[in-house]
Formats: C-alpha cells, structure tokens, sequence
C-alpha cells in the first residue's frame, strides 16, 4: 500500500501498551509498509520498525503534531493512538478499497469506524458514507489526506489534543475549509459505547478511559491482550 503510512500520536507515559499495539499492529496488519511514531521521548520498548519522531511536551499540540508531520514523506496517513488497539485481522481488500476512494479528492479522510452520531443517509461509494458534519474531524483511526490534515490543524491552532475534538472544533474547521469527511462501514456491524464495531479494521475505540483499561467495553479483547503480552490490569487499573 504505497504512500499510505501509519502515523501513531503518543507519550511515553504510555509504554506499558506499547506492545500490545505495536505488537498487534505487526499481527493484524503486516501491509502497512511504514510507520511514523509522534513521542514526546524516545522509547526502547518500540522496535526499529517503527520510526520514532521526537517532539517537546513545552510547545502546543498544533507546533508538535505539525512538526511530526513536516517529516513524512507519504501523501496519505492513518492516524492512530496508542490505546487504538487492533484485537483481529485488518480486512485489507476493503481498506484498500477506501484508501483508493480517499486519493479521488472527493474527500479529504475517511474514518475506519462509525459513530453513534453518523448516519447512513448518503453513500458515497462501497460502504462509504458521508459523516456527520459534528463529527467529521475526530480522534479515532481514520486515513487522512496528510495535507488536508495538516491544514485543520494549523487553521484551528489547537493547544492540547482534547482542543482538537472539543465541541465540534475540528470539524467546525473543516467546513470552513470546504473539506468533506467519510466513514467506513459494514451493516453487520453491532454497536458498542458510541461507536459501531468496525468489521474493516477491527480495533478498541479505546483501550484506555481516564488513564484506565475500558473492560466495561471491550473485557473480552482486554483480557486476551493481558494474557497474550502479560499486562498486569490492576498496575493502571480497570474501568468497569
């Protein structure tokens, strides 16, 4: 999948979890020919796959996120956190399929899973819909015309990462840029929290609440992810 990347934002706070993603995203998604990692610190619990890109905790999240990004080379990116844990095999066909949709123009990011909010009232290709325009800029695995992305960020400016997505602010954004967002997704798909299980890439939407593992979501993933890289649950503890 040439000019496609996985971009990964993170902190080192977070490497008790790193294996699991890294390691579950060199399971379920072996594709993916490059990967870019925005850390705050460099980390040694993340292999040499992975291309480590060092940014300072004292600057906004506008200046390190955009920093990160001067330094990929792909025109296409699928953004990622570290808590976006894939628990089975990534269905590759359909994603390129998006990813081919995606470079059309006709839409600046297609989000790998649908919201509670998203409704399935325009189709804009095979299982490809329009998004919600309150929720067309958001935190969850979705594959990102880089430019484009770049372009919500630098023009909403925001401080934090919560900034992004707060209220609607990102997305606000993009509709003063005139950019459309769309989402993938399958019919059979079921519901979970405020999102619907993602059949194309099926990942944790998220992992991690409030610092802790999201078990009242997601127990069964959870606890195999513990068994298969020995996380001891109880170290950040458990969201029920």
């Amino acid at each position: 999948m040439k000019n496609l990347t996985l971009f990964t934002w993170t902190n080192k706070e977070y490497e008790d979890v790193f294996p699991a993603y890294f390691g579950n995203v060199e399971k379920y998604f072996p594709q993916i020919e490059k990967s870019y990692v925005a850390i705050n610190e460099l980390s040694e619990v993340i292999s040499d796959n992975h291309l480590q890109l060092v940014n300072e905790e004292r600057y906004s999240y506008a200046a390190r996120i955009l920093g990160c990004l001067e330094n990929v080379e792909e025109e296409y990116i699928l953004y990622m956190q570290e808590d976006f844990i894939l628990y089975d095999s990534v269905v590759f066909e359909e994603i390129d399929k998006c990813f081919e949709y995606l470079k059309t123009g006709e839409t600046s990011c297609v989000k790998l899973i649908r919201s509670g909010s998203d409704t399935l009232k325009e189709k804009v290709s095979d299982n490809v819909y329009r998004s919600c325009e309150f929720l067309s800029a958001v935190h969850q695995a979705t594959m990102w015309n880089k430019k484009h992305f770049a372009e919500v960020i630098e023009n909403l400016n925001p401080k934090t990462l919560r900034d992004f997505e707060i209220n609607g602010n990102a997305s606000h954004t993009m509709r003063e840029l005139g950019y459309q967002s769309t989402f993938y997704f399958d019919e059979s798909s079921s519901p979970r929290g405020g999102h619907f299980d993602s059949k194309v890439f099926p990942y944790i939407a998220t992992a991690l609440m409030k610092g802790k593992w999201n078990t009242g979501e997601y127990l069964s993933e959870i606890t195999k992810l513990s068994e298969d890289y020995n996380i001891d649950l109880n170290a950040r503890g458990c969201l029920l």
